[in-house]
């Protein structure tokens, strides 16, 4: 234990890792009171070090090793034409150091354990594990925050959040458990049917305890996440009725009428499980960075003193 633990610190105080996308780094962080470590992933905005003095919002994002490239080549893209979407520092949360992507985040992201009683672990040795999400959040708002926030200029009243599945059903139980963690919450296909529609009873539950909710929440599911006809066993065709899952969900959280709380709910049509995370994540951002509506223009390279920028002109309809 005591070699697990200088291990961690020395990854702390480490030279961060370089990640193959541009202005990017892999950050080491422990998690000391859960025994273990993670790789997190930041891209930092076009311009960061040209700006010495400006904040930025942060957008926190699940299952980093497959989703950073996408993110970070989505952002280039939105607001290199007349989108403009705002300059923001993307941080790729990743998994435990030693373990495989789904044996983390089934522990990780879920609230209890009583996930599915079927499930194989993919790694020898070790049975599958559940519920460790509240834990999780504790890490992330205690340690990886103001890690991060020391290393990078992130603005602490912008952190947003974007996670897919049980990355989705993670955001809800940080929404219902501290709101106030992330001021933006997108909420791709959330697995709202984990532990028998816990997250709903949940609602209720916050609902009885709070008069507001402040935080503002986009609902994204794609349009075949549902069933006819749903088997009520805990794990029969109710797991595939997600799309009535969501619409109950946030129908639940605009009846409460939070003074503080701003909610919706889209369901794309044609879209699975899978398939709706691409068009889901830019509708996402184009929700929560929705910038000037022009590109942002970045300050000239030190090198090119006499460089100049064409003038913007708004698009033609």
């Amino acid at each position: 234990m005591i070699r697990f633990i200088v291990a961690l610190l020395l990854a702390t105080s480490a030279a961060a890792e370089p990640w193959p996308l541009p202005r990017s780094e892999v950050v080491s962080i422990p998690a000391l009171e859960l025994g273990r470590g993670y790789r997190h992933i930041v891209v930092l905005p076009p311009g960061y070090e040209e700006n010495p003095t400006r904040r930025y919002p942060a957008l926190f994002f699940t299952d980093a090793p497959q989703s950073a490239a996408l993110l970070a080549g989505m952002m280039t893209r939105l607001s290199a034409g007349g989108r403009g979407l705002e300059p923001a520092i993307l941080v790729g949360l990743g998994y435990a150091e030693g373990e495989t992507g789904q044996y983390s985040r089934r522990r990780d992201y879920t609230p209890t354990p009583h996930g599915d009683i079927d499930a194989t672990s993919d790694m020898p040795g070790r049975p599958v594990r559940y519920g460790e999400a509240e834990a999780y959040r504790r890490h992330l708002e205690t340690v990886v925050f103001p890690e991060l926030e020391r290393r990078f200029r992130i603005d602490p009243a912008r952190r947003m959040y974007l996670g897919h599945s049980y990355g989705g059903l993670f955001g809800v139980h940080v929404l219902l458990t501290k709101p106030e963690m992330f001021s933006h919450y997108i909420l791709i296909s959330p697995s709202l049917w984990y532990d028998r529609k816990l997250m709903l009873a949940r609602e209720r539950g916050y609902a009885t305890r709070n008069r507001d909710l402040p935080a503002k929440a986009l609902f994204l599911i794609g349009g075949l996440e549902t069933v006819e006809d749903p088997d009520p066993e805990p794990f029969g065709d109710a797991l595939h009725a997600m799309v009535e899952d969501q619409e109950a969900f946030v129908a639940a959280l605009k009846g409460r009428r939070y003074p503080s709380l701003a909610v919706e709910s889209r369901v794309l049509p044609g879209e699975d499980h899978g398939s709706v995370y691409v068009p889901a994540v830019r509708m996402g951002l184009e929700w929560a960075l929705p910038g000037t509506g022009r590109p942002e223009r970045l300050p000239c390279p030190k090198d090119q003193p006499n460089c100049r920028y064409p003038k913007w002109a708004p698009a033609q309809p």
